[in-house]
């Protein structure tokens, strides 16, 4: 009992290297005094079962494996299977944890993100309330093909909508912000669409076009003054990946159905796959930095690819 308890306070260490970190992210959840957290934290007493499964629930940490091993010797990866359409409490407590995990990277003078996408990520499409709705669309046709949706059909919750816009402020904070893009990022969305939602969605993602031109071209979130470093891969992206790099948090995210991501917070996968991100980097082109007639041709052809379908 005493290794599996370990293994649990290790896990949370893991979690939150920085112990004021720690105490507080606990204090928030579990809505306890500070001092009876650091009660636990020194084992005088034992989280309670409930108090156990809320923290494992909340901060995706495998019950199973520590039971069965050492954190040292597992790489656990959690998936963060959230249900977009009529959401629980616990999805929302999932959405929320996220956010506030985030707030300790956008605080980190050095913190860093480094996303490899090959359509609009999260931080481009829920900047718009119908392009959220398509996205959750297209998740719930993956999630649950049996029940799927149209596209009048899905509504996002005022709660959702406002949990999406501060992801985005967050995003906006990030010291650092490496986006790579397969530059078909726009086509990659279109062919998706029927003609019907072009023409629901058009005007939506012409002005999406305009928005991710100005802050690719500055290398600035507009407003905020932080900067974002836009590329175009030269090669085929085929799975997505966010990355996420401060002194007391790390995160890495593959995405999986569109909306969900398979996620682990180990620093040596983290270390992996920044490797990874820096490959794909050095074979792609940062836009702020291409030539001026490249980033009008760039972005003219996603207008022109928008504008022909709604056209047909």
């Amino acid at each position: 009992m005493d290794s599996c308890y370990d293994n649990f306070l290790y896990a949370l260490r893991e979690r939150y290297p920085v112990k004021t970190d720690l105490v507080n992210a606990l204090t928030d959840l579990l809505r306890i005094e500070k001092e009876s957290i650091y009660r636990r934290l020194r084992k005088d007493v034992s989280f309670t079962v409930e108090e156990t499964m809320r923290i494992s629930r909340a901060w995706n940490i495998s019950l199973d494996n520590i039971a069965g091993a050492h954190p040292r010797k597992t790489v656990p990866f959690r998936l963060k299977m959230v249900q977009f359409v009529d959401p629980t409490e616990d999805d929302y407590a999932i959405i929320e944890q996220h956010n506030r995990d985030l707030e300790l990277v956008a605080a980190d003078p050095d913190g860093m993100a480094i996303e490899i996408v090959n359509a609009l990520p999260r931080g481009l499409y829920a900047r718009s309330e119908p392009l959220t709705r398509f996205f959750t669309m297209k998740w719930r046709h993956k999630f649950a093909p049996e029940r799927a949706l149209t596209f009048g059909e899905i509504t996002v919750p005022q709660r959702l909508r406002k949990l999406d816009l501060e992801y985005i402020d967050i995003e906006h904070r990030f010291p650092q912000m490496h986006s790579i893009h397969d530059p078909r990022m726009i086509e990659n969305l279109v062919h998706m669409l029927t003609r019907e939602d072009t023409l629901l969605l058009g005007d939506e993602l012409l002005r999406l076009v305009d928005y991710i031109e100005q802050v690719a071209l500055t290398g600035y979130f507009p407003g905020a003054g932080n900067r974002l470093y836009f590329y175009l891969s030269h090669t085929w992206i085929e799975t997505e990946y966010l990355l996420f790099r401060s002194a007391g948090f790390n995160m890495s995210m593959t995405k999986v159905l569109e909306r969900n991501a398979i996620v682990s917070l180990d620093r040596s996968v983290l270390d992996r796959f920044m490797k990874m991100a820096l490959a794909t980097k050095r074979m792609s082109v940062l836009i702020s930095e291409s030539n001026a007639r490249g980033q009008a041709e760039f972005f003219n052809r996603q207008r022109q690819i928008v504008s022909a379908l709604a056209a047909n």
